[in-house]
């Protein structure tokens, strides 16, 4: 079969801060508030030439090696380093924007990932993955009686499940289930859960176009509950800012597309995402004061986004059922007390909580954005002589 390939413009402008993690924390020892809601990251090893042609490194050394609660400001204080010295030592700043730090808790900074020059990106497997989430839930909400049985069986067996370490193999287990027979359709091999035989191997998204440092803002972490009031805690990250248009390039096998699933068509992706924003503000959003209706390409996209945005889990139990639904996995799981989902089903929603944070005296929610794909021309070879 002959491949006829399809070339996209997936463009992404950011509504709610994005943040893919790198896995790395910014420590206290890495940072300095400098005043005008403004953090300066340090290039630790310039800052220890610095210092080392000040005869202060062995000193320094030791500060690093240390596990003492004294941070990065009060020791450059202690030890009389000017800060116009140290601003020199700075790989870049980021505005902090409406922080509210709690008293008696360690603050953490966590790190937005980077390419080998610095550069904030988005990689493409965490658009695919969102695309993914997405196509299924398509799949889902569109052949509902296709998938009554396995919404039975996973529901059924999260209640009878004994501990919390079966409840996630069951969870696991279930949904790779719900995946494979939505996509796993391709007859290249016997065995349906291989790899090769996944629809979406046909969908190829590329890393985003490296995007700059000053496109970073550092945002707080905001729960605002059902009832609307917002708690902030001592968790910021490194976010892409809202109004970053974040680019990606985007091929379609479309014979593989024809031959086996439409929903790889273009135009039916722009449904499935207009199906499952509608399906997220009615099932989960609309239940938080003050929360924005979505529009029909609104995506949300990278961490912080929370439970609903990442899983199929109300597409497969839809309104009060769907409460009900996650709530069980939270139980089964053995979700911390503390969060207080036992008041789930009172309050109609699960979780009771929608993920924000503040931007420019806004409460915004984490990762939302607009999506946009554009098909490329095809350049033909006598343009190319």
């Amino acid at each position: 079969m002959s491949r006829a390939l399809k070339n996209y413009d997936l463009l992404l402008e950011v509504c709610g801060p994005v943040f893919v993690g790198s896995g790395n924390e910014i420590s206290k020892k890495e940072y300095l508030f400098l005043g005008n809601n403004t953090v300066g990251i340090l290039d630790i090893n310039k800052l220890y030439m610095l210092l080392h042609s000040k005869g202060l490194s062995a000193e320094f050394e030791t500060y690093m090696l240390d596990n003492r609660k004294e941070d990065l400001r009060q020791w450059l204080q202690r030890n009389r380093q000017p800060l116009a010295d140290i601003k020199k030592c700075m790989k870049y700043t980021l505005e902090s924007g409406n922080m509210e730090i709690q008293k008696g808790t360690r603050i953490q900074i966590m790190e937005h990932i980077k390419d080998a020059y610095g550069n904030p990106y988005i990689p493409g497997s965490s658009v695919k993955g969102m695309l993914r989430t997405i196509l299924l839930g398509g799949k889902v909400m569109s052949c509902h009686n296709e998938y009554d049985r396995e919404a039975e069986l996973l529901f059924n067996e999260l209640l009878s499940s004994e501990d919390s370490r079966q409840s996630q193999r069951l969870l696991r287990s279930r949904i790779t289930q719900i995946e494979s027979k939505a996509f796993h359709i391709l007859e290249k091999s016997e065995n349906k859960k291989d790899a090769v035989n996944d629809l979406l191997s046909a969908l190829i998204i590329g890393d985003s176009e490296p995007l700059k440092t000053r496109d970073l803002v550092l945002c707080q972490k905001v729960e605002k509950n059902v009832n609307g009031r917002e708690k902030t805690l001592n968790l910021f990250r490194e976010c892409i800012r809202p109004g970053t248009i974040i680019k990606c390039s985007m091929t379609i096998d479309e014979s593989t597309a024809k031959k086996y699933g439409i929903q790889l068509k273009s135009e039916k992706m722009k449904k499935a995402i207009a199906d499952f924003a509608a399906q997220y503000y009615s099932n989960f959003a609309n239940k938080f004061p003050g929360a924005a209706k979505p529009e029909k390409n609104t995506v949300y996209l990278g961490g912080g986004c929370g439970f609903v945005s990442k899983t199929i889990m109300y597409p497969m139990f839809p309104g009060s059922e769907g409460v009900r639904a996650v709530k069980t996995v939270f139980d089964k799981t053995r979700v911390p007390r503390v969060h207080g989902h036992s008041q789930d089903l009172k309050s109609g929603v699960s979780p009771h909580i929608l993920k924000c944070t503040r931007y420019q005296g806004k409460v915004l929610e984490m990762g939302r954005c607009r999506i946009k794909i554009i098909e490329k021309t095809p350049v033909s070879r006598d343009a190319c002589r």
